[in-house]
């Protein structure tokens, strides 16, 4: 019998400036738009603060050459940030705990003043189930969305993993000029302490999820002053963090 397979490919990503260039990373992902999924992730790995830091992206042979402006300061960031690390105790400094991590990077929490009612979330995580057509073919992908206050998704994006989804949504959403900030992000993948780490980062108030949340995803969420949900399925859902964003519990 044939199979529908999801195609994959390593890109190493090198990164360029007018002082000379730094390995990043190498990264498992799809072959299909690898630009919004390098935005996002330097972005979230703090490296750049918007899109137009990012001069030009030439992919070629499973090599990204990204050049960047030098308002950057690339070389320091890299340095001191530590930034291809994939573990979340490694982006910062030698810190083990989730809320180490994040004081390490000194980031605001989040304290935007944004209200929705929990069956918007529902909604979203069914439109984004919709919109993943490649997993509904293979049952290989994570995906993500960013979606607004009625639920309706913004920007989607699906990959191999749900790091790469996320960053790849934070990436378009950033590129098209949407207000994080009124924004919530959607995923399939469970809540960990790195993936809520790139909503930290974003500024983005509420993160859901189909799946679980794991103690150090928690924890973060909490200190990040972000809204955690898991297991949204049907017309349940765990609300880990701050609830009080949702205009009513058992709406």
């Amino acid at each position: 019998m044939q199979d529908s397979v999801v195609r994959e490919m390593s890109l190493r990503i090198l990164l360029i400036d007018s002082l000379g260039e730094e390995d990043f990373a190498i990264i498992h992902t799809l072959p299909d738009e690898p630009r919004a999924l390098i935005i996002g992730l330097l972005f979230t790995s703090r490296l750049i603060s918007q899109p137009s830091d990012v001069l030009q992206v030439i992919v070629k042979n499973r090599l990204a050459k990204v050049r960047l402006a030098d308002a950057c300061d690339l070389h320091t960031k890299v340095t001191d940030l530590k930034p291809t690390a994939r573990l979340v105790s490694g982006i910062c400094g030698p810190e083990e705990s989730a809320i180490g991590v994040w004081r390490a990077c000194d980031l605001p929490a989040v304290k935007t003043s944004y209200f929705i009612p929990p069956a918007i979330i529902r909604k979203a995580i069914l439109r984004l189930g919709e919109a993943m057509q490649l997993y509904q073919t293979t049952g290989g992908t994570h995906g993500a969305a960013l979606a607004d206050q009625d639920g309706h998704l913004m920007v989607h994006a699906e990959d191999i993993g749900r790091h790469n989804a996320v960053d790849r949504v934070i990436g378009k959403g950033l590129e098209r000029k949407i207000d994080l900030s009124t924004s919530f992000l959607v995923s399939s993948g469970r809540l960990t302490s790195d993936l809520v780490l790139k909503v930290a980062v974003a500024q983005i108030p509420i993160l859901a999820s189909i799946s679980a949340a794991v103690d150090s995803g928690i924890e973060l969420a909490d200190a990040a002053g972000i809204t955690l949900i898991g297991f949204v399925r049907g017309t349940r859902m765990n609300v880990y963090t701050h609830p009080s964003r949702l205009t009513t519990i058992t709406g």
